[in-house]
C-alpha cells in the first residue's frame, strides 16, 4: 500500500463520481491528502499528485476530446466519468490491497462496474440509459416513450444521496469537511461492495466443491452460502441429481431445503418433503414424524429444520423413502 497520495479534484459543489473517485483512490495509501480547486490552481508537479475529474487529463471526461477518447462502458452507451475512469485505471491496484486474488480481478473490475460505477457514471453525465435504449426503438410511440421513462425513474439513487451531503445552502457549514464526509460514506460503500463480489466468488468456489462432493441426492454444506443460482446453472451432471440441500440454520440448527426442478417455479421439488409436515412446529412435526428435535416444516414445504445435524439427516432420509 502506498504511504500517501496527493489528490486534487474540483472545488464547490461536488457529485457522485468525484466523491466515490476519491473514495476509491483512498483504498491505496494509509493516508490521502485531498485538495479541492479550480483550473487555475491546478498543482504543477503533477506528477506527484492524481488529478481527476478536473484539468483536463486522463481522468477528466468534460472535454470533447476526453469524452471522444474516453468512449463509452463496454457493450453500453454509457459515457465515463471521473469514477469510471478511476476504477478502469486502478482497479488492479486497489484490488490487490482488498486481497482479492488475481484470477478474479477482472470479473470483480465488471460486477463492481455494472453494479455500481454504471449509475454513477450515467447520471453525472446525464445519460438515462432507458431513454438511450427507446431511442434505438422507432416503432414505441414517443408519448409511451415518455410514460416508460417515468416508470423506470428512480427518485432516490446513491448518487442523489451524496449529492444531499452538499451543506444547505443556508447552513454555513464547510464544503471540504461535507465532501469528506461523504468520501466516508462512499468508501464505506466500495468497500462492502467489492467484499460482497469477492465473497460471492468464494462461495461459488465453495458450493460448486461440493456438489462435486454430493452423493445420494444430498448436497451438504458444513457452512450456509447462497446455493440455488450455483446449484441451477451447474453443468456438472451430479447438480441435476440433487434432492435436497443440508445446510446450518443461520438462526441456529440445521435446515434441509428441496432443490428444484424449474428455478421459475418455486413450487417443482424434485422430491418433496412428506406432505404430512407441511405447517407443523416443534411437538407436532416431532409426533408425525419422529424426529426428536425437529422444528418446523414450511407451510408450502420447501424448507425444515431440526436441532441436530444427526435429525436433519435422518429426515431427509425419511423424505427420501416416503
Amino acid at each position: 500500500m502506498r504511504p500517501f497520495l496527493n489528490l486534487y479534484t474540483h472545488d464547490g459543489l461536488f457529485h457522485a463520481d468525484d466523491v466515490f473517485a476519491t473514495a476509491l483512490l483512498s483504498l491505496m495509501a494509509e493516508e490521502i491528502h485531498v485538495t479541492r480547486g479550480s483550473d487555475l490552481d491546478l498543482p504543477a508537479d503533477d506528477g506527484s499528485w492524481i488529478i481527476f475529474d478536473i484539468g483536463g487529463g486522463e481522468l477528466d471526461h468534460h472535454t470533447p476530446e476526453n469524452k471522444e477518447q474516453n468512449g463509452t462502458h463496454p457493450n453500453t452507451n454509457i459515457p465515463y466519468a471521473a469514477c469510471g475512469l478511476v476504477w478502469r485505471k486502478y482497479y488492479r491496484e486497489i484490488l490487490a490491497e482488498m486481497d482479492c486474488p488475481e484470477r478474479w480481478m477482472d470479473s470483480v473490475y465488471r460486477r463492481l462496474e455494472t453494479s455500481l460505477i454504471l449509475g454513477i457514471d450515467a447520471d453525472d453525465n446525464g445519460y438515462n440509459p432507458v431513454s438511450g435504449v427507446l431511442q434505438e426503438l422507432p416503432y414505441v410511440q414517443d408519448a409511451h416513450k415518455a410514460d416508460i421513462v417515468a416508470a423506470a425513474h428512480t427518485p432516490f439513487t446513491v448518487s442523489q444521496m451524496i449529492k444531499d451531503y452538499n451543506p444547505p445552502w443556508n447552513s454555513g457549514m464547510d464544503y471540504y469537511e461535507a465532501f469528506m464526509d461523504a468520501v466516508g460514506a462512499a468508501k464505506d460503500i466500495v468497500i462492502n461492495r467489492i467484499d460482497s463480489i469477492i465473497s460471492s466468488m468464494e462461495g461459488r468456489d465453495y458450493i460448486l466443491r461440493a456438489i462435486d462432493y454430493s452423493a445420494n441426492h444430498l448436497l451438504i454444506l458444513d457452512e450456509f452460502a447462497p446455493w440455488e443460482g450455483i446449484l441451477y446453472s451447474s453443468s456438472n451432471p451430479k447438480a441435476h441429481d440433487i434432492w435436497y440441500v443440508i445446510s446450518p440454520a443461520l438462526r441456529g440448527g440445521w435446515n434441509i431445503q428441496c432443490a428444484l426442478s424449474d428455478s421459475d417455479d418455486r413450487t417443482s421439488y424434485r422430491h418433496p418433503l412428506p406432505a404430512a409436515w407441511y405447517g407443523l412446529r416443534y411437538e407436532e412435526l416431532q409426533q408425525v414424524s419422529g424426529i426428536k428435535t425437529a422444528i418446523f416444516c414450511h407451510p408450502s414445504g420447501f424448507l425444515a429444520g431440526a436441532k441436530t445435524q444427526e435429525d436433519i439427516l435422518a429426515m431427509a432420509s425419511l423424505a427420501m423413502n416416503q
